[in-house]
C-alpha cells in the first residue's frame, strides 16, 4: 500500500515529460553515482518504486518547444518545425525543405538533457523527412533515429507513418535496441477545424534482457482556427498503462513576426505558456512548463530554418 501511495505521488509530478521510473532515471542522470551505489539504488528503486508495468526507457514526449508552450499539444501546428517528430502528417503541407532542433533542460538540470533534432521535406507529392532525439548523459542515454514519411489524400485526409529506432545506453549495464512504428491520420473537417489522432509503437515493441514493453500511447486531438489570428487546441493522451491526459491551449499572433500560446495540462496539473518569433527563413520557439503542485519548472528552446527559393 505504502509503494503505491508513492509511486501514485511521484508519477504524475514528472508526467508528460517522463511517466517511467523517475528514481531510476535521476538516480543515474541528476547525482550520477558510483558503481556500487547504483546497484544499490536500482534494486531499490525497482523493488520498492516499480510496479511491473510502469516504464523506464523512451517514456518521454517529443514534442517542440511551441508544442509544449500550447498546452502539449500531441500534434505539429506549423509546418516546417519540430512537430514533425512527433506529427508527420505536417511534412506533406510544405514543399520546401527545412531542418529543426531543440534544447529542453527538464526541470533545470543539466544531467536531464534533452535534444531533438529534424531534417524533411516534400519529394515527388511524399513528405519525407529524418529525425533524432537524445536523452541524458554518459551514465543514462536514450537515443531515437526516426524515418518519417507523409502522403496526402484529396487535400482532406493526410497520413503520416515513422519508423522509430530505439536505443538504451546504461553505464555499467551496456545497451539494448528495439525498433517501433507509429501512425497518424490528420483530417480537414474544412477550412477552420482539424482533427487528428496517432498509435505509437503499433508492434509494441519489448527492449532489453528482461523484455521490457516500451509504451503504447494514443493520442487525439482537435485544432481550430476562428480567424488568423486565433488557434486554440483540445488533446487526449492515453498512455495504455496510465491514466488519460487531457490538454488545452491557445495560440495569438500578436504581431505578424509573433506568436504566443497559453495552455494547461490535467493529469499531473500543470501550467504551459511560450512563444515563437518568425524572422526571414528562421523560427525560434521557447517554452515554460511550470508544475503547479510542486514548484518545479522546465524550459525549452528551439530553433527552425526553411529553405526559401
Amino acid at each position: 500500500m505504502v509503494r503505491k501511495e508513492i509511486a501514485r505521488i511521484l508519477i504524475p509530478l514528472v508526467r508528460p515529460v517522463y511517466t517511467g521510473r523517475i528514481f531510476f532515471k535521476i538516480s543515474w542522470l541528476a547525482f550520477n553515482p558510483p558503481s556500487h551505489v547504483s546497484h544499490t539504488i536500482l534494486c531499490f528503486s525497482m523493488v520498492f518504486f516499480c510496479s511491473n508495468k510502469i516504464y523506464g526507457a523512451f517514456d518521454s514526449e517529443s514534442l517542440s518547444s511551441f508544442q509544449n508552450a500550447a498546452g502539449a499539444f500531441p500534434f505539429s501546428i506549423y509546418p516546417n518545425s519540430l512537430g514533425a517528430l512527433s506529427d508527420p502528417t505536417i511534412l506533406f503541407i510544405n514543399r520546401s525543405p527545412f531542418g529543426a532542433g531543440s534544447i529542453n533542460r527538464k526541470f533545470g538540470l543539466g544531467s536531464l538533457m534533452e535534444s531533438l533534432f529534424v531534417v524533411g521535406g516534400n519529394f515527388r507529392n511524399l513528405g519525407l523527412g529524418l529525425g533524432l532525439s537524445r536523452f541524458g548523459n554518459s551514465s543514462y542515454q536514450e537515443t531515437q533515429i526516426s524515418i518519417l514519411g507523409a502522403k496526402s489524400y484529396k487535400e482532406l485526409v493526410r497520413l503520416g507513418i515513422s519508423l522509430n529506432m530505439y536505443q538504451l545506453s546504461i553505464s555499467h549495464y551496456g545497451q539494448a535496441q528495439a525498433i517501433g512504428s507509429k501512425v497518424s491520420v490528420r483530417y480537414a473537417m474544412g477550412t477552420h477545424v482539424e482533427t487528428m489522432i496517432s498509435l505509437l509503437n503499433v508492434n509494441r515493441p519489448v527492449i532489453g534482457q528482461s523484455k521490457e514493453k516500451l509504451p503504447q500511447i494514443i493520442s487525439a486531438g482537435i485544432l481550430v482556427r476562428p480567424n488568423d489570428k486565433i488557434i486554440g487546441q483540445t488533446s487526449f493522451v492515453q498512455d495504455t498503462e496510465f491514466p488519460i491526459s487531457v490538454r488545452f491551449g491557445i495560440i495569438y499572433k500578436l504581431l505578424d513576426q509573433i506568436d504566443i500560446a497559453v495552455g494547461k495540462i490535467q493529469q499531473p496539473n500543470i501550467f504551459t505558456t511560450g512563444g515563437c518569433i518568425n524572422w526571414k527563413e528562421f523560427r525560434i520557439e521557447f517554452s515554460c512548463l511550470s508544475y503547479a503542485n510542486f514548484g518545479f519548472i522546465t524550459y525549452q528552446t528551439g530553433i527552425s530554418y526553411t529553405h526559401i527559393p
